[in-house]
């Protein structure tokens, strides 16, 4: 009497890792993509919350000039990173600061601006990439 035996064959297995393979090649640029337009908006909020803030400051004084020293222990009025919480993926700095403009920049850690990748905020509301 022949005895039946169960399991997979070394091929059905290098089948499915190989399937497997190709959905994870397609899957993961997908979602670094995915992570790195919700850092981006995350960044011109943040830009934005900044925005309000000077424009509080501006009110108060009629000028944008020493918001960057303005906060809790001269520290700026706002905050220097982009999240707020977690790993930092965004620097966002007070580029331009006088009586009647500013301009905020958020960089993404690590690179530099010019190849799209920054975003500018300006006091009439203007966000660009830079």
């Amino acid at each position: 009497m022949k005895t039946q035996q169960q399991g997979f064959t070394l091929v059905e297995l290098m089948i499915t890792v190989a399937i497997v393979a190709v959905v994870m090649g397609i899957a993961i640029p997908s979602y670094q993509g995915y992570i790195r337009d919700t850092q981006a908006a995350q960044a011109a909020s943040d830009l934005k919350a900044c925005a309000m803030t000077l424009e509080r400051f501006y009110s108060r004084g009629f000028t944008y000039a020493g918001a960057n020293t303005a906060g809790a222990g001269g520290a700026p009025l706002c905050n220097t990173q982009s999240p707020t919480e977690g790993e930092t993926a965004y620097n966002i700095s007070m580029e331009t600061l006088n009586a009647t403009s500013f301009l905020i920049r958020a960089t993404p850690v690590g690179e530099t601006c010019g190849t799209g990748n920054c975003i500018e905020l300006d006091q009439t509301g203007d966000q660009t990439l830079n």
